[in-house]
């Protein structure tokens, strides 16, 4: 047996838990609009930033164009040469690689150490710095003992450089020093898929190991890799979007129709569910297949979303029509807190069936400022207009209306406003859902500015 494959063995059985992994240093928050919450969640999970920790490599680059981009970027790190340290102006985290005892002596004050000598970055940590080794792998059977040595010790971080795609040794390695403080980093390019794997996937795959993630040390000349990177990035850091209570103004069953089944390459919680509606005013919390069907076995990858029209809620809150959904496609799963992920669909399952219309409402008072503001605008024009002895609307003009068109069946379910399922087919006027509203006017999914009336 190899000693790897006996590593391997030997690791099995160990379990790795979730861990919650903090936002990078250099990410500011997004704000949470003010809102009142549905289901209110004593003791929230903290957002999660997916394993994502990525460094810029800085050195010997022919052209400094890119380093504008690279500032606004979400990296968190520029590695640099000992020369270029000093004269290097960055507001990001400085990594200086280190070849001799002698630089150590004028490094700048903060500087983190990067170098492939033990005893230098020994007297890096010795000296106050963060530091921490590159190790070039040139036979993993033979290295590998020695990089398990490394990461278990608990360095501030390392930089282990194996050839191709595998995991594997990622995967063991972060076995092995779950606890630790130790950063694993692999750069990107990897060695021997250059021109054959895209920087990006390469990146997005090294943070998706084993959930926790490795981080990345990525050298590129291309400005739109570092800004797709940092896009991708954003898209996929775990969020929460704002939920409300909805009361259920009125059912209706509308007939046959075109459904869509959602169904995605993640398991998803009996928390879980999507958001679709059929305006851009926002949706229904619809439930994920997850709970006691009496005729079938459960399809916990899977939500029966709605009519073909509608939006789903995705990344970057952009919708797409539920005809859209294919193979490949992304969307957000959201859990009854208002936690969200993205999930990538394995397929789209589209059917005739009968559907039913569920129309809800939703108080101004649990809206963004921005939303209240633009309903009670438009209501105001109509006011404005309208002869004092007329009515307005049978509306209530404090409120802002949805609807979702289900599968008219019992086996579908909606998240209820106190985090209990409701059957589709059980539904009834005065019941209140969870919901999620949001400012109107899209065009291909993205939010746009302009005059809309959905109704």
């Amino acid at each position: 047996m190899s000693k790897l494959t006996a590593s391997a063995t030997a690791l099995q059985d160990t379990a790795v838990a979730d861990v919650d992994v903090a936002p990078p240093v250099a990410a500011t928050p997004k704000a949470t609009p003010p809102a009142v919450a549905a289901l209110p969640d004593p003791n929230p999970a903290p957002l999660k930033a997916g394993g994502v920790h990525w460094w810029f490599d800085a050195r010997k680059l022919p052209s400094k164009r890119i380093l504008p981009v690279v500032e606004q970027s979400n990296c968190t790190h520029i590695v640099v040469d000992h020369a270029q340290h000093r004269a290097f102006a960055t507001a990001k985290q400085k990594v200086v690689v280190v070849d001799a005892s002698a630089q150590l002596k004028d490094l700048e004050p903060g500087a983190w150490v990067m170098t492939r000598e033990e005893p230098l970055r020994r007297q890096a940590a010795a000296l106050g710095h963060q530091a921490g080794l590159f190790i070039d792998v040139m036979d993993l059977e033979r290295e590998f003992p020695y990089c398990i040595e490394v990461c278990e010790r608990g360095d501030d971080f390392v930089v282990i450089d194996i050839e191709h795609a595998t995991y594997i040794p990622y995967e063991l390695l972060l076995a092995k020093t779950e606890g630790k403080p130790t950063k694993i980093f692999r750069n990107v390019p990897i060695k021997g898929l250059q021109g054959v794997v895209d920087d990006i996937n390469q990146s997005l795959n090294a943070f998706a190991t084993m959930e926790h993630g490795i981080g990345v040390v990525l050298r590129t000349e291309h400005a739109e890799v570092v800004e797709n990177l940092s896009q991708r990035i954003e898209q996929r850091r775990d969020t929460r979007i704002q939920l409300v209570k909805a009361r259920v103004e009125e059912v209706q069953h509308t007939g046959l129709g075109h459904r869509v089944c959602v169904d995605c390459t993640s398991m998803m919680s009996v928390e879980e569910g999507m958001i679709v509606g059929s305006t851009g005013w926002g949706g229904l919390f619809v439930c994920s297949e997850t709970h006691y069907l009496p005729h079938m076995n459960l399809r916990e990858f899977r939500v029966n979303a709605g009519a073909v029209h509608s939006y789903i809620w995705g990344p970057d809150d952009n919708v797409k029509y539920l005809n859209e959904m294919q193979a490949g496609a992304e969307v957000l799963c959201v859990d009854l807190h208002g936690n969200s992920r993205v999930v990538t669909v394995g397929r789209a399952k589209i059917e005739r069936r009968p559907m039913l219309k569920i129309r809800c409402s939703v108080g101004l008072d649990s809206v963004t400022p921005e939303l209240r503001d633009a309903v009670l605008s438009a209501n105001a024009a109509k006011r404005a207009v309208t002869p004092s002895q007329e009515t307005v609307a049978l509306e209530d003009p404090n409120r802002v209306y949805i609807n979702a068109f289900l599968q008219n069946d019992w086996h579908v379910r909606l998240m209820g406003a106190d985090g209990k399922v409701r059957h589709a087919t059980l539904v009834q006027p005065g019941d209140e859902l969870l919901a999620h509203v949001a400012l109107p006017g899209r065009h291909t999914g993205l939010r746009i500015t302009e005059h809309i009336i959905e109704q």
